[in-house]
């Protein structure tokens, strides 16, 4: 059984805040195998090995002011430094992606975790 480790976050840089949900396609859930996490003044980026695709994005923004920023990055440099895979909640939706966070391949991160 999967133990969540973090609840879904509002989507910060809209009006109304949205949670996967409550977009339009939903979110999803995903494995990810962290390759990279990537900090930026804005954002972080999570990136997961394997193949991507329109139904299975690998890579995963969350601004760096969103309050599960810490969380998520510890879990995520934990998962990388273990070779571990995560799983990754996120916003189907690309209307919902932070500043940055390309529609082709990249989705808002709204939960982590464990395996």
């Amino acid at each position: 059984m999967r133990t969540l480790l973090l609840a879904l976050a509002a989507v910060s840089t809209l009006s109304t805040p949205v949670l996967a949900q409550d977009a339009p396609e939903g979110g999803a859930w995903t494995d990810c195998a962290v390759t990279a996490v990537t900090l930026m003044r804005d954002r972080m980026v999570l990136k997961c090995g394997g193949l991507a695709g329109a139904d299975n994005p690998r890579m995963f923004a969350i601004e760096t002011n969103d309050r599960l920023l810490d969380p998520v990055l510890r879990v995520a440099l934990d998962s990388k430094a273990r070779g571990k895979p995560i799983g990754v909640l996120y916003v189907k939706a690309t209307f919902a992606n932070p500043s940055g966070c390309a529609p082709a391949d990249c989705r808002r991160l709204v939960a982590v975790e464990s395996k």
